[in-house]
């Protein structure tokens, strides 16, 4: 009986967690677009098409039809629009359209919430210009597929790690972090979780029963930003980073990292979990740093 053809990935924005995609799935047709040409995993000798390809200057060609597209680039550092995703959704002919799309966006477009519980059902209220970027790529992603009933999928993405993901380099530094009393909470996901839940996605595709809509991607475990750094710290052998007060680490910190910390939320993954049938490898970042050496 003759082997059936895999649908072809197609893997905007070629950085870790598309490479981790890649090596999940090493019968499927990669088509990997980078600003710098991605390298190509052993395993996709006959199947590998790599691409550099600026976002903010060239424009999509030779997509294959009926492909998944992992949309995982950011969008550009200013405005509230993201004109890549304008850009690339524009110039997409009837004969490169995706069997399903699946965008990478961030809780950031939910804002601030004092520490509180986030659902898919909490509006979207971004505080920061970078928010606003992401809620906007996902309306036009949402939007371009409705007219052309294609599935979608927006994942809204918590802080990614791993264990060469770590703040290593800033804890040997000695760099400060807010005091674990005034420190935001904050969620995260292992990056090989991420991944996982990208070939979930896909694989319901395969069965032809897509998984569609807005989804938190977390562990479903808050804790406190400074605890990402204390039990780094600690399962590394390494002295603690030394703490300041909220007040004295904003008026310090650059602005995107201002913008991380004045917003305190705690997310809800449960609905990914559900709708996928699925459990993170790495339920808690305990879990995550006992497989780093």
């Amino acid at each position: 009986m003759p082997q059936r053809a895999e649908i072809p990935l197609v893997l905007v924005g070629y950085g870790d967690i598309a490479a981790r995609v890649a090596r999940n799935h090493p019968h499927h047709p990669i088509y990997a677009l980078a600003r710098q040409l991605p390298l190509r995993p052993a395993a996709h000798a006959d199947s590998w098409y790599g691409r550099a390809f600026d976002l903010d200057a060239d424009l999509p060609s030779d997509l294959p039809v009926g492909a998944v597209w992992v949309y995982l680039a950011p969008p550009a550092s200013h405005g509230t629009v993201d004109v890549r995703v304008e850009r690339w959704l524009s110039a997409i002919v009837p004969t490169e359209l995706p069997a399903q799309v699946i965008y990478a966006s961030t809780t950031g477009v939910y804002g601030d919430h004092q520490g509180g519980w986030v659902t898919e059902e909490t509006p979207a209220t971004p505080a920061h210009d970078r928010g606003r970027r992401r809620l906007d790529a996902e309306s036009r992603f949402q939007t371009w597929c409705a007219q052309r009933s294609i599935p979608c999928t927006v994942l809204r993405v918590t802080g990614i790690y791993a264990c060469d993901r770590l703040p290593l380099d800033r804890i040997r530094a000695g760099d400060p972090v807010v005091c674990l009393e005034e420190s935001p909470w904050s969620n995260r996901i292992h990056a090989d979780d991420l991944a996982d839940i990208v070939g979930c996605l896909i694989e319901r595709l395969r069965q032809g029963a897509p998984v569609q809509g807005v989804f938190n991607v977390s562990d479903n475990h808050p804790r406190p930003m400074t605890d990402l750094y204390l039990e780094t710290a600690r399962h590394f052998g390494l002295p603690a980073p030394p703490s300041r007060p909220l007040l004295e680490i904003l008026a310090n910190s650059r602005p995107m990292a201002r913008e991380f910390l004045s917003e305190s939320k705690r997310i809800d993954a449960q609905a990914i979990q559900r709708a996928l049938n699925w459990q993170p490898k790495y339920p808690d970042l305990l879990h995550g740093l006992a497989d780093c050496g």
